[in-house]
């Protein structure tokens, strides 16, 4: 017989700020993905410089920071580097289409509550 070490779960507290996060992410990826793939006309009237399959790609990013979240909440690397990346490529998309340095820039906040919420329990991931 071979016995399974379990982690004890009060040992893996995600805290306030991470929780919140993570919450916050799966609410508004969802409403973000349907609003890009069910109205992309109003969307690129905003920003002209936007193409509708640059718009589509942005729902699956939206669509795949769900799944990251919901990785991180399962306590997965992967749901962090995952985000990363999706933060990575959203920065540079958002300096494409014009929304300028200081804009994009915002939308980088993500990545450092992220970081600074996950690097203290970085050892409970898998």
């Amino acid at each position: 017989m071979v016995a399974v070490e379990v982690e004890p779960t009060e040992s893996k507290k995600r805290g306030f700020w991470l929780t919140a996060f993570l919450l916050l992410m799966l609410v508004a990826n969802p409403f973000t993905a349907f609003t890009y793939f069910s109205n992309p006309e109003a969307i690129i009237k905003v920003y002209p410089s936007l193409s509708e399959g640059l718009l589509y790609f942005m729902g699956i990013l939206a669509v795949l920071n769900v799944v990251f979240a919901i990785a991180i909440w399962t306590w997965k690397k992967v749901g962090i580097y995952g985000i990363y990346g999706s933060m990575a490529l959203a920065f540079l998309i958002n300096l494409y289409i014009g929304i300028g340095i200081v804009g994009s820039l915002t939308g980088l906040i993500g990545v450092v509550i992220i970081y600074f919420t996950t690097k203290n329990r970085w050892q409970l991931f898998t």
